[in-house]
């Protein structure tokens, strides 16, 4: 079978050789795919692999198809009964350099003249623009996001997605450095920024100060995770490569953190733990440089994104608030955190009176819930996290009208939710607002059992 690809890949000197190596690749083909019925190629490696042969496969997935231009896939199509597209345009498309001219002249070509027909655009239009410009497809959105921290996970949300996402990362796997809180940070650097040609800007006092960064992070914190440095300028990236790993930090220390330093392009798919953003950007910067992070809000995006636990921004924050695109703005402008907040004692946002109560009731007994915890998607009422043994308890404040059947038993929605997290290691206490009510001091008491004695 392989002699047979690589004979049709280079051509045929005859047609009874032809002939010779259809027949092969008819014959051996099924029994392949039988034994091997999923494959996972690129799209430009397929034609090494899989025969050029229609609706040989039931089903092709196309992911990341907001990166993927129309013509590399089309072969792949060929191979396939049905397609699924899946990608977000609100990501990266691929890189053309294909001329705007060019473009258009080789649609005419192909007979593409109608206004139209401007989709299949090979410069303008990535797969996924095609298949959510057809009339027979709807696009499903995924409103799931696992990556990334709340206030990470929000940024996006608001700049990009609409509010349409919801979070579901698992916070027992964010990993941290000592001494930082997850969420956006920054470290305010105002200086001048310099043209590099066709390659962006520069700014060197950036370039110190995420060196400084890195630093503190990898060897004065000996942060065991792993830490991606983006910034938007190619010159700008290769500034900081020659930076960092020609300073003096470890070498093991660079490795172990799986450090990577790159544009926006170089981290699409990819996520570290920790991200560092140099912005790049200020008030005098070239015109070119500042539409290119004016008018590509999706760099930011993909940026930012890749951060799970900490996404640290170096640059003029100033500027960043004041500079009237939204995307920069919303990044210079995070949501509050808790220690953000100037509110006496420990920060409740309860959503309903009787939580509060429960909440102030557990804290006279010297028991600090934390409101409305995020787990993989959904929020406790209250949780109780001891990292240290292990120990998770969440608790739960019912009222009739949300949690009760009409038959006067739990939903059964709740019922789930408790088998799923107590799956994860969870321990669940649920009290009836009735119960709160008429007897505070033993729901407490239950509670700080639990709690203390860890039953």
């Amino acid at each position: 079978l392989n002699v047979a690809l690589k004979t049709q890949n280079r051509g045929f000197e005859s047609d009874s050789q032809r002939i010779e190596v259809e027949q092969l690749l008819k014959k051996t083909t099924p029994l392949l795919l039988d034994n091997f019925p999923c494959w996972a190629v690129t799209n430009l490696s397929a034609g090494s692999r899989i025969p050029l042969a229609p609706g040989i496969f039931d089903v092709i997935i196309l992911d990341e198809a907001s990166q993927c231009d129309i013509a590399s896939a089309i072969p792949l199509l060929y191979r396939a009964k049905r397609a699924a597209v899946v990608g977000d345009p609100h990501q990266l498309k691929h890189v053309s350099n294909l001329s705007v001219g060019k473009d258009s002249l080789l649609r005419r070509r192909a007979g593409l003249t109608e206004l139209k027909d401007q989709r299949f655009s090979y410069r303008e239009t990535s797969l996924y623009d095609l298949f959510a410009q057809t009339n027979s497809v709807s696009p499903h959105l995924l409103r799931e996001t696992y990556r990334s921290c709340d206030e990470i996970a929000e940024y996006s949300n608001r700049s990009f997605y609409g509010g349409m996402l919801r979070v579901a990362t698992d916070y027992d796997s964010i990993n941290t450095p000592n001494g930082m809180k997850s969420g956006i940070h920054w470290t305010e650097v105002e200086s001048a920024i310099r043209s590099a040609g066709k390659s962006g800007c520069v700014s060197e006092a950036e370039i110190e100060a995420v060196y400084k960064l890195v630093t503190t992070i990898l060897t004065e914190n000996n942060f065991q995770g792993t830490v991606g440095i983006v910034t938007p300028f190619r010159m700008q990236a290769n500034r900081l490569q020659d930076k960092i790993f020609d300073g003096n930090i470890p070498y093991d220390k660079l490795s172990s953190a799986k450090v990577v330093i790159d544009t926006a392009h170089g981290f699409q798919g990819d996520e570290r733990d920790v991200m560092i953003f140099s912005l790049c950007s200020g008030p005098d910067m070239p015109r070119g440089s500042l539409w290119s992070v004016t008018e590509n809000g999706n760099l930011f995006n993909v940026a930012a994104s890749r951060a799970r636990a900490v996404l640290h921004v170096v640059g003029n924050r100033n500027w960043a608030m004041n500079c009237g695109v939204e995307h920069i703005v919303q990044l210079a402008q995070p949501p509050k955190k808790h220690s953000d907040l100037n509110v006496d004692g420990p920060w409740a946002p309860h959503e309903s009176p009787w939580e509060e109560i429960l909440f102030k009731a557990l804290l006279k007994e010297g028991i600090e819930a934390i409101p409305q915890y995020p787990v993989v998607g959904r929020r406790l009422d209250m949780a109780l996290v001891d990292k240290q043994s292990g120990l998770k308890i969440d608790i739960e404040v019912d009222s009739d009208r949300f949690h009760r059947n009409p038959d006067g038993s739990r939903k059964k929605d709740d019922t789930w939710r408790d088998i799923y997290l107590m799956s994860m290691g969870w321990k669940v206490k649920r009290f009836w607002v009735y119960q709160l009510r008429e007897d505070m001091d033993k729901c407490v008491s239950e509670i700080a059992t639990a709690w203390r004695n860890h039953e």
